[in-house]
């Protein structure tokens, strides 16, 4: 499957110390999407969100595209992944 480019844009925003920069999932979900302001942007990416985070997508296709984004933060877990990627869907 192909990256979008909004998500291509939003797995910038995964930088190398996020972690260390939000006290929680919500702060860190509010923090990536912050610089996505333009409202086709986020309509994009909601749809294509909901599509990755279908369950007709395998947990190993979902962290494999995940990976070949430019996102610094590190998901192993497929199925957490997923439900993360639901909540940032959520709040576009």
């Amino acid at each position: 499957m192909k990256l979008s480019a909004e998500f291509l844009e939003l797995s910038l925003q995964f930088y190398q110390d996020l972690l260390d920069d939000v006290s929680s999932e919500e702060e860190m979900i509010e923090t990536v999407l912050s610089p996505l302001k333009d409202e086709g942007k986020r309509t994009n990416l909601r749809k294509y969100l909901d599509l990755i985070t279908s369950d007709q997508i395998a947990d190993e296709e979902l962290r494999k595209l995940w990976w070949s984004s430019s996102a610094d933060v590190v998901f192993h877990d497929g199925a957490a992944l997923r439900a993360f990627l639901r909540k940032v869907r959520d709040k576009l």
